[in-house]
């Protein structure tokens, strides 16, 4: 298998036909048709449906596919490592995060390696852990920084608990009912969740499984998180938020909005992880933005809050 045959099957996804394919590769169509040729001979698999329209992948080429996109990745990262080497300060970092992780934190270590590195290439994408889960795996990001219910299971990437917190519940003030609930009380009402309900490291699914209870059935799922915080007055459902919101919750419980659920039981803390898929594969910019964001977050507190917030004195008691 050569880089010039994964080259041909790439451009052709791309371009959605041999001779687009040939022209943007700067060769004749014969060569590409030969390159897929001798692939699809070594793997004994047909790799493209060739029509008068064009060409296009078959399943089985599809997933060939996503292993040559993690295969140019991993090229790009060797360059990126050579330059460093030589003294460059450039690099790139794609970064994906949940909401609570846009804390102070993260804003000061991005904005520390964009002036310590002139020259690279930063892109941060927020998305749920689970969507950050496979980019890890096929590499189409660098760095997650996400929060979760229980420990990552997931064997193709490495983690670290950076911290944990505190989880607060609330309803519209339109609710009428008691707000101090028992958990059997609570599992009736509706609820609101950015996470699937699906997802078996939500708050749902933790909370409830460690009861033996399913998932509410009456459950609206919103991952939308400026769309979440309209819809958590509006609707009378029940809203999940980590501590780091209260600021917030707080103003709009001051403002008659929403109010706060206490649950008779102990609810479980969240944990905010760090996960790349492997350290010794970290390349030099992603190194040092661990370096910062470690170091930030593990010597001062208010550096977890979220970032662009204002706090007053009694907001820092916040965990």
């Amino acid at each position: 298998m050569k880089l010039r045959q994964l080259d041909a099957l790439r451009a052709v996804a791309e371009a959605g036909s041999l001779h687009e394919a040939a022209r943007r590769l700067f060769l004749t169509q014969p060569a590409i048709s030969r390159s897929i040729r001798e692939l699809e001979v070594e793997l004994g698999m047909q790799l493209l449906t060739r029509a008068a329209s064009g060409a296009t992948l078959t399943p089985f080429a599809q997933q060939v596919l996503k292993r040559v996109m993690a295969v140019h990745r991993e090229i790009e990262r060797i360059e990126e490592d050579a330059r460093a080497a030589r003294g460059e300060l450039g690099g790139q970092l794609t970064l994906a995060v949940t909401p609570p992780a846009s804390t102070r934190a993260l804003a000061d270590s991005l904005s520390e390696l964009a002036a310590a590195r002139p020259g690279v290439k930063l892109q941060v994408i927020e998305a749920r852990a689970e969507n950050i889960a496979d980019g890890l795996r096929d590499g189409t990001i660098d760095i997650g920084v996400f929060t979760q219910y229980c420990e990552p299971k997931n064997e193709l990437f490495e983690w670290i608990k950076l911290y944990e917190l505190d989880v607060l519940l609330t309803i519209p003030a339109s609710y009428t009912g008691s707000e101090t609930l028992t958990v059997e009380q609570i599992h009736a009402l509706q609820w609101l969740s950015l996470d699937s309900p699906s997802d078996t490291s939500s708050f749902m699914a933790t909370l409830f499984g460690q009861y033996g209870m399913p998932i509410p059935e009456r459950t609206l799922r919103c991952s939308a998180m400026t769309l979440y915080l309209d819809l958590s007055a509006q609707i009378e459902a029940v809203s999940i938020w980590t501590a780091l919101a209260k600021p917030l919750i707080l103003q709009r419980v001051k403002a008659g909005t929403l109010k706060l659920l206490d649950l008779v039981e102990p609810m479980p803390r969240i944990g905010m992880y760090l996960a790349y898929s492997s350290e010794d594969l970290l390349t030099a910019t992603a190194q040092q933005f661990v370096r910062l964001l470690r170091s930030k977050l593990e010597g001062d507190e208010a550096q977890r809050w979220p970032a662009g917030m204002a706090y007053s004195g009694a907001d820092k008691g916040v965990r």
